[in-house]
Parts: structure tokens; sequence; C-alpha cells
């Protein structure tokens, strides 16, 4: 392979541009700037994978987070850049995953690519991730703060968003982090490419859809692909419907699909030579490579007008040219900071500079405490109309032992959709129930199910509110295995597996000042102590089976059944009291390693006098490691938490350390829990245990939190 020219010629089947080969031969810029169709996707990937792989390995952050904007679809993406590991032959070395697929928090140093569109991407930067698992939320932002270079595409569409994008990475670079972290955001020049005709329509806005019909039916040259592009899914799906009652041959592609449905019309979107009709809302802005003959969008920022008109002739392919038509949208906002660009004699408009709410540091360091996981993010993300949750259909109401919706049955829906539908369910954060959701559950982000009898999904058309044909609901996908701890561990085995554990990811990820790494070890071998409280070792041995004598960290399936008498009890919470006075950064990760007790802890539900499960005075008994260290049976003070110095203690440690320093510190000690409960776990049927809890740990992870991985090991769910 002959340098970059010849990586790239083995990836993509061509050489590189010049300003590819100076991203490969210099590294990637803070701003990058070309044409539309000039290999933007290719940039933001392969110079930073061949310098990752051979010319810099050492200088380039391990971690690529390729980000597009909301209403992008990234299924092609995803699919362009694994053929290219392929050809690349590093597929097994490069792990590649959309951002929802929790499995990359599992090899924090593994090179990896993950890719997700803005709102993702960025509510996990704020440890509020939409579609993300408050325990889960430190991890994220740990590892996309660290050793990571991000890559924002069309950072024109990223609304508030861009402001954002800045401002962390001026935090990351003023508070520090653990391994550099860098940003690149991408434009398109602001100019259309070279199309034939620009034509204005003038459609009756009484009339709009039936109009819109007439024009594509006019504007249609026989055997070539036509699309639209319209700004509102609403509209996209009322055209769609018009023109295919008028016989018409029409694909509908926006965000709002199931998706199996949406990589299905992809796939039919990517086939060429068809005599039909594309109607779009938005999504084929970014990451979609696709072209047309004839492309009709309403008017729209320049932005996203420069991107849709690059769907037009985008190859060439039609010697002749394309035709451009644009109209007004009948409502939606003022769209005139475009018209200048679509129409030259028309006057000049400045565009819309609206302030926006800047992130601050101090709004950072507040959002490390995720007490309070209902913390609104989203003005620093998107605009009020692009709020959206997650929702998945099950048949009936769900019961307390189905599992949470998969990736495949999720499908993105604006939030004002469901504030008053009725049939929807959430899991309650505390107890882990499927209950009915109420307002107060429906905030960006959140997932819900509903009731598949009672509509709302059409395979051809996604989200449909009005719709009251019952939908399918999906099972879990075929091949799906669940996974569970198989084998009686005791807590002392697992302390010491879970500190060589450690020590291995710390050898793989040099960098920490040496206290810190001793800090991590320490940590891992003193996390589980408190699991020699009574109400837990009842809980392991409550499923009965041939249990061995002595303290027990691991029950083995079927007799996990995870059940406490104190529902809400946290071992972790004991095991902080455990670790003596004086080391506060061991006892805080010690305490963290489930990511429910971090800076502020309070008590679950109506549990009072006790805390997290917990009561002061709770006496435990002995114990001893095999290294020799001895923890005397004491009476647990819990109000160390409460009324003591707990919360100020950890402040101290946020704000010396700096967040993206303690959350990299608290993810490594919970990598290593996760490798060390994965040495004793197997795959289990249906009926050994609960799906997730073979170790009796609580697995479940209710509120904003959702399934999906492939494989459902409890390590990480733990």
């Amino acid at each position: 392979m002959d340098g970059f020219e010849g990586f790239m010629r083995t990836a993509t089947g061509h050489a590189p541009y010049p300003y590819q080969a100076r991203l490969a031969a210099e590294g990637l810029p803070e701003l990058l700037s070309a044409p539309t169709g000039a290999g933007k996707s290719v940039a933001g990937v392969l110079p930073w994978l061949y310098r990752r792989l051979v010319a810099a390995p050492q200088s380039t952050p391990r971690r690529l987070v390729y980000v597009l904007p909301q209403h992008s679809l990234h299924d092609q993406l995803i699919e362009q850049i694994g053929q290219w590991l392929d050809r690349l032959g590093c597929a097994d070395e490069v792990g590649l995953h959309p951002i929802t697929d929790g499995g990359w928090r599992r090899h924090p140093e593994r090179t990896a690519i993950l890719v997700g569109t803005h709102d993702l991407m960025l509510s996990r930067a704020l440890m509020r991730g939409f579609g993300d698992a408050t325990e889960m939320a430190p991890v994220s932002y740990a590892l996309l703060h660290t050793d990571t270079q991000w890559v924002f595409d069309e950072m024109d569409l990223l609304g508030p968003a861009l402001a954002a994008s800045v401002e962390l990475q001026r935090l990351r670079d003023e508070v520090g982090t653990p391994s550099p972290t860098s940003t690149m955001w991408m434009s398109s020049d602001a100019s259309l490419p070279s199309v034939r005709r620009i034509t204005r329509l003038d459609v009756d806005p009484a009339n709009y859809i039936d109009g819109l019909v007439g024009a594509l039916t006019a504007a249609h040259v026989p055997g070539t692909q036509t699309i639209a592009v319209l700004n509102t899914v609403e509209r996209a799906r009322a055209l769609y419907a018009a023109l295919r009652e008028a016989g018409r041959d029409v694909l509908l592609i926006h965000p709002r699909f199931r998706a199996a449905d949406r990589r299905r019309l992809l796939s039919e979107l990517g086939e060429t030579g068809h005599d039909r009709i594309v109607v779009s809302a938005q999504a084929l802005e970014a990451g979609i490579d696709v072209s047309s003959r004839t492309l009709l969008t309403e008017l729209a920022s320049v932005s996203s007008i420069v991107q849709r008109a690059g769907r037009c002739n985008r190859y060439g392919e039609h010697p002749e040219g394309g035709d451009l038509l644009w109209c007004e949208p009948p409502t939606g906002g003022d769209p005139d900071v475009a018209r200048w660009l679509l129409d030259p004699d028309g006057p000049p408009v400045r565009p819309d500079t609206a302030p926006r709410e800047v992130l601050r540091l101090q709004d950072l360091l507040e959002l490390f405490d995720t007490a309070d996981p209902d913390t609104d993010v989203s003005r620093w993300i998107c605009d009020a109309a692009d709020l959206t949750m997650m929702v998945a259909w099950r048949d009936g109401e769900p019961s307390d032992a189905d599992p949470g919706p998969g990736r495949d049955e999720l499908c993105q829906v604006p939030l004002a959709d469901l504030q008053q539908r009725d049939h929807a369910w959430v899991r309650d954060r505390l107890d882990g129930r499927w209950r009915q959701a109420v307002a107060g559950d429906l905030q960006p982000g959140a997932t819900v199910l509903l009731e598949a009898e009672h509509g709302g999904y059409l395979p051809d058309e996604g989200w449909a509110p009005q719709s009251r044909t019952p939908v399918t609901a999906l099972a879990l996908p075929a091949g799906t295995q669940t996974f569970a701890c198989t084998k009686w561990v005791s807590l002392d085995q697992h302390l010491m597996e879970t500190e060589e554990e450690a020590r291995l990811l710390l050898d793989a990820l040099p960098g920490l000042p040496a206290e810190q790494r001793e800090a991590v070890a320490r940590a891992a071998r003193y996390h589980d102590l408190g699991k020699c409280h009574e109400v837990f070792q009842e809980m392991l041995r409550a499923g009965g089976g041939d249990f061995p004598d002595g303290l027990l960290a691991k029950s083995a399936a079927p007799y996990n059944t995870g059940r406490s008498r104190r529902p809400h009890f946290r071992h972790e919470l004991v095991s902080a009291l455990i670790v003596p006075d004086g080391q506060p950064l061991i006892n805080y990760l010690v305490a963290a390693h489930h990511g429910k007790v971090r800076i502020t802890v309070r008590p679950a539900g109506e549990e009072a006098p006790l805390l997290m499960g917990v009561r002061n005075g709770d006496r435990i008994p002995p114990i001893e490691l095999s290294t020799g260290e001895r923890f005397p049976a004491q009476s647990l003070q819990t109000d160390v938490f409460t009324v003591g110095p707990w919360t100020e203690r950890a402040k101290t440690l946020r704000d010396d350390l700096g967040p993206f320093r303690l959350a990299y510190l608290e993810t490594l000690v919970r990598v290593a829990d996760w490798r060390s409960s994965a040495r004793h776990d197997g795959p289990v049927s249906p009926g050994d245990g609960e799906l997730g809890r073979g170790a009796g740990d609580d697995c479940r992870l209710p509120g904003r939190g959702v399934g999906g991985q492939d494989e459902i090991r409890r390590g990480e769910r733990a």
C-alpha cells in the first residue's frame, strides 16, 4: 500500500483529492469547507483512520465521533464506512458503532468509529444522553471527552448545537482531558452546484399538496428519478399519499421510521435506474449519497438549499443538466435567508443571527451531578420544534418481566405528538416496573412503549399519529442471546479479578499519573465490599441452589432472582462506607461504579429512614481479603452522605481533577467490573433467572435507558 493514496484506493477504489491527502499528512483542522459532492464524508473518516493505523498512531485519538445533523439518517454512512474497513482488512481492529449501541463502552482501549446525529451525540456529551440510561451517562460522557476526534458534518445545519459544540471544545481545552480531544467542523461552500435550470414554482397555498403533485408530474422526466424535499415530515407524508393516489411510483424517506423499515427504504433508494419520485423531509441533506434528474425543494436555509441542490445531477450523469425547482412553503417560519441564492434578482437578506444560550463551565459542572437526571439540556442542542422521544410498540400492556425495547423496535417521534397520547408506558426509574406515562415522563430523549393495537405507525409511512391501524410489534432479533453469571463467585475472587482487569486496562491506556492509576486499581479491589451486607447476601441465596459458604459476590443462574427485601438497596453505598477515610478519590470511585451514587445522594422512593436501602446503624460482618487486608465489623453511618461531607468532597474532586478526568476514572473502574463479571457469564435460557440479572445486581436501567444490544450482557447492565 503506497501511503495514503494506496490506502484510499484500497478503501474506495479511487485516488484522494489533494485536500484529502493534506488531511492525512497534517491531521484534521478545526474547519473544513468543500463543495457538495467533493468527498467530505471520506475526508472526515479516512485521513483520521490512516493516521491512527499507519502514520501517527500515538498522536491520533483512538475514537472518531462522526456527527450528522439531527434529521439525517446514518444507516448509509455506517454501511459505507463498514465497506471501507472490510476492504482495508481492519474490520476486526476498528470498532464501528451507531452511538446507540452501548457495546462500544466496554472497550475504551479499542480504536473505534461512532456515528450518530447531533442530538444523540451532544446530549451524551452533556451527561444527559437522549435514549441513554442515566446510570450509563457518566461512561458515555467520559469516553466522548477523552482520546476522541469529533467531526461535525454540515455544521451550518446544527442550529443551537453548533455553539454548544464550540463551547464544549473550548471547555475541554480549559479544564483538561485525560488524553487530547479535538473537533473538526465541516461545511459546504455556500454556492449552488452546477445545474442547468433553476425555476420558481408558484403554488397556491390553499391547494398546496395538489399543486405540488401537478408540478412534479409535469416536471418529471420519464425514465429518471425526481426528488422532492419538504421542510416537514407532515407535508412529506401528505405529498407521498397524494402521489401514490395519483398512481405514481413513489418512495418516502424521513427519520421517523423503525430501523428495519428505514434500512429497507434506504436500500430501495440506493437502487439506480428507477422511474420514480422520492419524497423526503430533510433526511437527504447529509449522510446520504443519492442523485436525481429533477429536484424540487421548499425554500429553506442556505445550508439546506445547498445540500438539497447537491442531490440534483450529483454525478453529472445527465449531460443536459438537471432541473432545480423551488417554491414557498405554505407555513413554517421565514425562509428568506436563502431567497438570494435561488433568486439572484431578489433583494439580499441577512441570515438569522438570533442569540443562543451559551454553555458555561458552571453549567457543565452542575450537569456532572446526575442525581437529577431530568435536567433539560435540549436548549443547547436543538430548537423546541425539533424535540423528540423514542417510542416502541408492544402487544397489550407490558409486564414487569418484559425487557426494554431494542434498537430495531424504536422510532423517533416529535415530543409534541405524544403530549396527548394515551396508552403510553414507561419504566419507573426507582423500582424498574412498567407504569403508565404521565406528563412529567414526556421529556426529550425519553423512551416510551405504546400499545400496538392503538396504531400510530405504518411500514411505508413511518410515524403516523392519526393512523388507527394496529402496529406489528417486533420481537427481539433472531439470534439475540441473553448472558448471565453461570457460577457462584466468592466476594474475594470477584474483587481480585476486578483489580486484575483494571490493571490490564490501565496498561492498555497509558498516560494517567501514577497516583490516579493506583486509585483506579485500588477502587476496583474494593468496589464490591458492600456486598458483605446481610441484605445482599440473602438476595444472592434467595433462589436456592447448592451455594458455597462464605461471602458471595455472584450467584449462578437460574438461582439469581435479584429480589431484595429492601428494593432500593445499593451495595456500592455500603462499599464506600467501608473504605477508610483519607482516600477520597478511592471512596468516590468505589461509590460511583454503578452510576447511582455520585455527587448528591438522595433516598430512593418512599424509603425513609433508609438511604438507598441502607439504614443508619446497619451492622456488617468483618471481611478478610486474600491480599491480607482486613476490614472490621462495624456499624454503618449513612449521615456522611446526607448531612456529612460527602457532596462537598465529591465536588472538590470534580473541580480539582476536572469533570472529564473524574468521569474517565469512574469509567475505568466500571469497565474492569464488567470484564471481571463477564469471565463467569454464559448464555442462559429465557427461564434462567430474570433478563440480565445474573449476578444478583440491580441490572435494569429504567428512566431514559433503552436496551438494544444484539447481545444482552449482564456485565454492562449491572
